[in-house]
């Protein structure tokens, strides 16, 4: 019970000394200086009437005068000493005397920075408690995203199959393309002993036809000398009908062996088709062995470059002379191709990386041409120099291609009018500058929304330069990024006006090179 007593006395002092913002040193402190000015004003009291009784005189001074002097200059200097030996003695103390009022004035400023800081944590439990519930919300999406990649791989895995089978059925169309190359070479050679065994008939009919003409003209020589020769006649007569029958059998033989050289050469014909279309038949097959290579490459390898990204683009001036565009369209070209390279393209069979595939055009009248590359940059060249105005060529993958490969372009024309003037406004916002927004935020949000927009449908030509990425028509480079940080470090007040404009005149086909305003947003009702 006594234990418990004292240790209740010992927490009222400490809850007291606590409540009057006292430590235990600063108590002791304040004990000593009440003892010490106890002691003082005795002895101040004692030294007093002891200089009284002895009526001392000082500086000329009456002796009551004297003692109160002498009794107030001694209390003076042993306060001071006192101060002195405290201060040298005790740092609580010396801190207290020296930097009492600073210690004061640091405190208020850091209760008020320790408010501050508590509302901002407050702020950002706040965040995170919404990051929290934008996280719950989407787990569900995460959940369909593992379904879609477990989904993806059976594809995957079913496309592999597939692949396999593909292959299973180039390998059986490799034979049968080894088959009909050996049928094709066994009918040229059947078609070079047709040829030679035409040859051989054909001399030979030439030679019957002498003989026929031979024995034509002795027919007509028998005719003249018949009336000199009529007394031979009875005997030649047999003779005669004898040259008729041969000539008779001769006919015939001529015209048997002109049916048969008229079944040679439609066999002939017939061979000459069917060795075309067996030619046809193996390009076909050629082309299908390389467009199945090209689909394994694609399933196997990995794609460098998707449909409709665009590798580089160039701006023709209006009046450019012929040999300029066509330079210019072969330096294009080499740019492409150098993108092409760089995101994993090769070059093809021709040395080439980059090239304009071969197209079906059908005319107005129905039929059908075939249109090249060089006549497809041909058409470009008449196209960019009959404009009569600034045009903008961009260079986009027609295909998917995989690494490794050459990658099929085609050359899209856009005229190249002036979209803004230099600065002219394109685009502005509100920006919130209150303590916990962040403004550069803010700005880099607008610069990819409303600005953005506001260019593509003031007319410039978006850039697609990676798959799946949104069109852009500029970039966030470093100094653009220096210049946003600097105007929202001097945000001025609690929100402001932020204007987008343009720093130069820019063209459908140029990237957007803008400069930034800052004006303080002023309320309603109040001035400048």
């Amino acid at each position: 019970m006594r234990i418990s007593s004292r240790k209740a006395s010992g927490g009222q002092v400490y809850s007291l000394m606590g409540g009057l913002g006292m430590t235990l040193t600063m108590a002791v402190l304040v004990a000593l200086m009440v003892l010490l000015g106890g002691s003082l004003a005795y002895g101040g009291d004692w030294l007093g009437r002891r200089l009284g009784k002895q009526r001392l005189s000082l500086l000329g001074l009456r002796p009551r005068y004297t003692a109160t002097l002498i009794t107030t200059l001694t209390g003076a200097l042993t306060v001071a000493l006192t101060i002195l030996v405290m201060t040298l003695a005790n740092e609580a103390f010396r801190v207290w005397i020296t930097r009492g009022d600073q210690i004061l004035v640091e405190l208020r400023r850091n209760e008020q920075l320790l408010r501050q800081r508590a509302s901002e944590l407050k702020s950002l439990q706040i965040d995170w408690q919404q990051k929290v519930e934008e996280l719950n919300k989407l787990r569900p999406q995460y959940e369909q995203f593992r379904t879609q990649v477990a989904q993806l791989e059976q594809q995957l895995r079913q496309g592999q199959r597939q692949l396999d089978r593909m292959g299973e059925q180039l390998d059986k169309e490799r034979e049968r393309v080894q088959r009909l190359s050996i049928e094709r070479d066994r009918l040229n050679q059947q078609v070079q002993g047709l040829h030679a065994q035409r040859a051989n008939l054909e001399k030979e009919i030439a030679h019957l036809e002498q003989v026929q003409e031979i024995l034509r003209r002795q027919n007509d020589d028998f005719a003249r000398d018949s009336a000199r020769l009529a007394s031979e006649n009875a005997q030649m007569e047999k003779q005669n009908q004898q040259l008729q029958e041969q000539n008779a059998q001769l006919s015939e033989q001529s015209r048997q062996l002109r049916e048969q050289n008229d079944q040679l050469e439609s066999q002939n014909r017939w061979l000459l088709d069917r060795a075309a279309e067996l030619r046809r038949r193996v390009d076909d097959m050629e082309s299908q062995l390389g467009d199945l290579l090209r689909l394994v490459n694609i399933r196997v390898m990995p794609i460098a470059v998707h449909a409709g990204e665009e590798l580089t683009r160039v701006a023709f001036r209006a009046g450019l002379s012929e040999v300029r565009v066509r330079q210019s369209l072969k330096e294009m070209m080499e740019q492409a191709a150098q993108q092409a390279q760089a995101r994993g393209g090769a070059a093809g069979r021709d040395g080439r990386i980059v090239f304009i595939p071969e197209k079906v055009v059908r005319l107005a009248s129905g039929e059908e041409i075939k249109v090249d590359e060089t006549a497809s940059l041909e058409t470009i060249v008449q196209n960019i120099r009959a404009a009569g105005d600034s045009v903008v060529a961009l260079v986009v993958a027609v295909t998917n291609t995989a690494r490794g490969e050459p990658v099929p372009v085609e050359v899209r024309l856009f005229r190249n009018s002036v979209v803004f003037r230099t600065g002219q406004e394109i685009a502005r916002t509100v920006l919130d500058c209150r303590p916990g927004k962040d403004p550069f935020q803010q700005m880099v949000a607008f610069l990819q929304g409303s600005v953005r927009e506001a260019a593509i449908e003031a007319g410039m030509i978006p850039r697609t330069e990676l798959y799946g990425a949104p069109p852009t028509v500029g970039e966030l480079d470093a100094a653009l990024l220096l210049t946003l940080a600097e105007k929202a470090r001097r945000c001025p007040g609690d929100r402001a006006l932020l204007i987008a404009r343009a720093r130069q005149e820019i063209r459908a086909g140029d990237t957007l090179q803008l400069e930034f305003e800052v004006q303080p947003l002023v309320k309603t009702g109040q001035g400048t």
